[in-house]
């Protein structure tokens, strides 16, 4: 029976299929034509609407490239907010990637600015 599929290889790889399909069904929204820049009516974890204060330099490819990039983003003279911000993007591309080690060491940044956050609001 080789280069032949049984009909429950079939059946499984469609229900794979639509399993997947559920999956991606909350995926991204891209920008449709003549919809602006900063618009809330689509989501782009990927996509830098407002270059001007973009953090250049971050990567979440590995662990090491993390704790780099969390050195950056210390050192960027950008707002405490914006700081926060670009930590938490890079967390969720960490995670979406399946790049848990690099998504803990963002989130360990993140919790650590919480609580100067918490110190900031006394």
């Amino acid at each position: 029976m080789v280069g032949k599929k049984s009909p429950n290889a079939c059946q499984s790889l469609q229900s794979s299929r639509g399993w997947v399909q559920k999956l991606t069904s909350n995926a991204r929204i891209p920008r449709k034509k003549g919809q602006p820049k900063g618009s809330k009516k689509h989501s782009d974890l990927y996509t830098d609407e407002n270059p001007k204060g973009t953090i250049k330099g971050l990567k979440f490819a590995t662990e090491a490239d993390a704790k780099r990039s969390v050195a950056i983003i210390k050192k960027s003279g950008k707002t405490h907010a914006h700081k926060i911000q670009a930590a938490i993007a890079m967390e969720q591309r960490a995670k979406v990637a399946g790049k848990l080690k690099a998504a803990a060491v963002y989130r360990k940044f993140i919790n650590a600015m919480k609580l100067k956050t918490k110190e900031r609001k006394k």
